[in-house]
C-alpha cells in the first residue's frame, strides 16, 4: 500500500529536467539582451550629453540674437548715428570746430 502511494504521489509531481542546450539557448538570449541594453543605455548617455551641449548653445545664440537686435534698435536712433559720426569718424556739424587734444 505505500508503495503504491508513493508511485502516485511521485507520477502527479510534473518533472522538470533542464538539458544543456536548453541551458546555453538561455544563457546566450540574457547575453543578447544584457548587451542590448547596455548599448541602449550608452547611446541615451550619449545623447542627453549632446542635447545638454545643444541647450547651452541653444541660450547662448539667443543672447546673442538679444543683443544684435538692441544694436539694430540704436542704430535706427539718429541721436546714437549722430554720436558714433563725432566719435568713431571725427565729423562735425556745419559751423563746429573740431577740437583735438594734444598726445
Amino acid at each position: 500500500m505505500k508503495r503504491a502511494r508513493q508511485k502516485i504521489k511521485t507520477q502527479n509531481r510534473p518533472r522538470v529536467r533542464l538539458r544543456c542546450g536548453t541551458i546555453f539557448v538561455l544563457c546566450f538570449m540574457i547575453a543578447v539582451v544584457g548587451s542590448s541594453a547596455w548599448q541602449i543605455w550608452k547611446l541615451h548617455s550619449k545623447v542627453e550629453g549632446q542635447l545638454a551641449h545643444l541647450n547651452q548653445e541653444k541660450i547662448t545664440l539667443l543672447q546673442q540674437e538679444q543683443l544684435l537686435n538692441d544694436e539694430i534698435a540704436q542704430l535706427n536712433n539718429p541721436s546714437y548715428i549722430e554720436k558714433l559720426a563725432r566719435e568713431q569718424l571725427g565729423l562735425v556739424k556745419r559751423g563746429e570746430i573740431l577740437i583735438s587734444p594734444k598726445n
